[in-house]
């Protein structure tokens, strides 16, 4: 896989990440084009028909040669005439907002045809018009435009405008509405990207492994934890999902801690100060480990030993990112380290494995609450063996999952 493809998938995950911020930049563009179209009302179009009048000419040879119709169209779009055109409409129009809203163009070699907007159907049509008869004074008489407009020689107007077509505001609303929301969108990405370039923190279960070459046990949903009453309520009434009751009991036989009788065994979950989504995850594997018979305690305080005799004896350690220290906690059976997608660095994840090992202290694996909805990786598989190139396994799980034959 190229480092594009890798790029872009990451892009995608970023924005997936962000996503409701995206939204809100594709609302206010949303918002935005409305008001814009507001501000600026569809423009009705109205078009006028002209049959050229003869060449002048002053003999026979004259007389029957042709007119050149790309210079009557130049004629018809010049100043002069826009300018008259404008001032002969009430209220009057100025030169610049003629000339934005009229566009002439030749039918065939005989006429031309003037496309006029308006505001409404009405001065469309009138501007339309307008166009027209001074074009033709201007060409079927030698006075100067704007000013004396003279005497027409002839009518040739082939098709006065009457009707006029568009000016459709929900059609109009519905354009700049949606255009506005696009590029909103589009500028929330841009932002959104911009600002998870300089982002080091780990999001994958495969990047937090390699980080410092340590498994992923499980992945679990973080309890939402308050006050004490939530804490307590954690404890007495944890009820996880099959899924993720399924990852604590594996977690636990993996660790070796799934036992019933015999010696006590203990386990450490380390976590990550300010980090409160990895918090509740000592409290719900104590929880997961009663309702499933094992009698367990939950130590905080790390310099204290279990109360009472039982069968597992869970120690939460909170440490600093930027200086870890383990020197004065219990030492236990196991270790493990519980982290949220999207809270450490690879640096601050390395500088507790340092510290652990300062303190002569093995760490068995990490636990990962509240993954990346778009993460597919498991954190078991090495990072030389991802390097490979060999199709590796990933964690299907809802919509994602698939029957394979």
């Amino acid at each position: 896989m190229s480092t594009q493809e890798l790029d872009v998938k990451k892009s995608w995950r970023a924005i997936r990440r962000h996503r409701r911020w995206v939204a809100l930049f594709a609302a206010v563009g949303l918002l935005g084009g409305i008001v814009y179209a507001l501000v600026e009302p569809p423009l009705h179009t109205a078009t006028s028909l002209v049959v050229l009048p003869p060449p002048p000419a002053t003999d026979a040879e004259k007389a029957v040669g042709t007119q050149a119709i790309e210079t009557q169209v130049f004629i018809a779009d010049s100043e002069p005439v826009l300018k008259s055109a404008g001032q002969n409409l009430a209220p009057p129009l100025a030169t610049e907002v003629v000339r934005d809203r009229v566009k002439v163009a030749a039918v065939t070699q005989d006429v031309i045809k003037i496309d006029a907007r308006g505001t409404s159907a009405a001065q469309a049509m009138r501007l339309a018009n307008a166009v027209a008869e001074v074009y033709l004074v201007f060409v079927t008489t030698d006075q100067k435009l704007p000013g004396d407009l003279g005497k027409k020689t002839g009518a040739r107007v082939l098709e006065e405008a009457t009707t006029a077509r568009g000016g459709n505001m929900a059609v109009h609303l519905g354009i700049f509405g949606l255009l506005g929301a696009l590029l909103g969108a589009v500028a929330g990405s841009i932002g959104v990207l911009a600002r998870e370039r300089g982002d080091r923190r780990l999001r994958l279960r495969d990047e937090i492994s390699d980080a410092v070459g340590l498994p992923v046990l499980a992945s679990v949903s973080s309890y939402r934890a308050l006050d004490i009453s939530d804490w307590a309520y954690l404890l007495e009434h944890y009820s996880p999902t099959a899924v993720e009751a399924w990852s604590l009991r594996k977690t636990l036989h993996h660790l070796g801690l799934d036992v019933k009788d015999g010696s006590p065994v203990s386990l450490t979950v380390i976590s990550f100060a300010e980090d409160d989504k990895s918090l509740p995850l000592g409290p719900q594997l104590a929880a997961f480990a009663a309702s499933i018979g094992i009698s367990t305690s939950i130590v905080v305080d790390t310099h204290h030993e279990p109360a009472g005799k039982v069968a597992l004896g869970i120690h939460l350690v909170v440490v600093d990112r930027d200086t870890p220290h383990l020197t004065g906690a219990a030492r236990t059976n196991s270790t493990i380290v519980a982290l949220s997608a999207g809270a450490v660095t690879a640096e601050e994840l390395a500088r507790l494995a340092v510290a652990a090992a300062a303190d002569d202290r093995t760490i068995d694996g990490l636990v990962v609450t509240d993954p990346d909805p778009s993460d597919r990786t498991i954190g078991r598989v090495s990072q030389s063996t991802r390097r490979s190139g060999s199709r590796l396994p990933t964690l299907l799980s809802g919509a994602a999952r698939r029957t394979t034959r």
